[in-house]
């Protein structure tokens, strides 16, 4: 396994990340979204990278969460998969907004989301990364 490209990910996700903040403090709103749409997507990709080993090729955020939460029930970890479950169940809305506003962009449709849709995306992103580092440290202390 190539740590590097974990690593890579996860800048890149780090990056987004500051850039989806920004973006809110500045009003740009459908930025917000994007950008913490984008952390989310490579975020996700380096947890499943850095447990299972696989590089992962989807482009949704909902779809890759629901992928890690499924390969944390087959590797027997539903106390884990449940964190997932429970992140998919209480903002759903917001992962809604967040896979909308990457579709949007990148189609170039002329959505505009509000200054309520881009403060949610943030604060979303921001829950999920933290569950995901969790996670990663959760599982690689174990096999370690």
């Amino acid at each position: 396994m190539s740590f590097s490209y974990w690593g890579l990910l996860w800048r890149r996700a780090r990056r987004f990340m500051v850039r989806a903040e920004r973006d809110l403090a500045e009003g740009d709103f459908d930025g917000a979204c994007f950008n913490s749409e984008q952390a989310l997507q490579l975020a996700i990709k380096a947890a499943i990278y850095r447990v299972f080993g696989i590089r992962m090729r989807i482009h949704s955020a909902k779809a890759l969460l629901a992928q890690l939460r499924n390969m944390l029930y087959e590797a027997d970890r539903g106390d884990l998969a449940d964190a997932i479950g429970d992140l998919i169940s209480s903002h759903r809305r917001e992962l809604e907004i967040l896979e909308e506003s990457y579709i949007e962009r990148v189609d170039m449709v002329s959505i505009v989301y509000l200054e309520s849709q881009g403060k949610a995306c943030v604060d979303v992103a921001k829950k999920v990364l933290e569950v995901l580092n969790r996670i990663e440290v959760e599982l690689t202390k174990k096999s370690s």
